[in-house]
């Protein structure tokens, strides 16, 4: 948990943090606001993670956001490189840490061993256009060790949003940003799921889900063992 200790001082004023895999930006939440990537440029030390899945872990600075995750697979990816859908756009409330603990990497993206990858994660807490962190990642043959900072903070929830629309064009609240129309989640998307458990007593396992309409039929259920819909 040191590492999650080394992040609230700058969570006091975070739109949110991309905790692992380990962000571009690092703490600097104030340069989120550009796409794709921070305006960061691609880092020279990219974290290994399993071809098939992957722990994504959040500092979630805004108590009402969407959240959105995306992959490309070109080496220096511009935005319109983030054609892989991870985890379609999705409702979150609560500060603090949020993870899901096995986010699933479509076959159909056809990842294979020592592959170059960049993770996009898009959040909007404030409806004014999306915040964007990327994490330069190397596929590898096993699946990463569950990092300490995956865990979920008490009062922490998700929920699947009623109808697909891109992060960027949403606000907090799921809804199309004023004088912007509804946008479309990606063609090309893939499945999430996680099992995670909260630091607070009494916090129940959670399964969430998505697939290639959002969240489909398992939207509406495997939520439910945390109040999460």
């Amino acid at each position: 948990m040191q590492l999650i200790s080394l992040l609230l001082p700058a969570l006091a004023t975070a739109h949110f943090v991309l905790v692992y895999p380990p962000s571009r930006n690092g703490q600097d939440d104030e340069i989120e606001v550009n796409s794709p990537c921070s305006g960061k440029p691609v880092s020279d030390n990219r974290t290994t993670i399993g071809s098939t899945s992957f722990p994504l872990a959040l500092e979630m600075g805004h108590d009402e956001s969407v959240i959105q995750v995306s992959l490309s697979l070109n080496n220096d990816p511009s935005e319109a490189d983030f054609n892989i859908t991870l985890v379609q756009t999705f409702g979150e409330e609560g500060l603090g840490e949020f993870c899901l603990p096995m986010v699933t990497i479509p076959k159909s993206a056809g990842v294979k061993e020592g592959m170059n990858g960049t993770i996009q994660v898009i959040t909007d807490g404030e409806g004014g256009g999306g915040l964007y962190a990327c994490a330069d990642v190397t596929f590898g043959s096993a699946a990463a060790a569950l990092p300490s900072s995956c865990t979920n903070n008490t009062g922490v929830t998700a929920s699947a949003l009623p109808s697909p629309i891109n992060a960027n064009a949403s606000n907090g609240e799921g809804q199309p940003q004023s004088g912007s129309a509804s946008g479309s989640a990606s063609a090309a998307s893939g499945s999430a799921s996680a099992t995670a458990s909260g630091n607070g007593a009494g916090m129940a396992m959670a399964t969430v889900g998505a697939d290639v309409l959002g969240w489909g039929v398992v939207g509406g259920v495997v939520l439910a063992g945390v109040g999460l819909l």
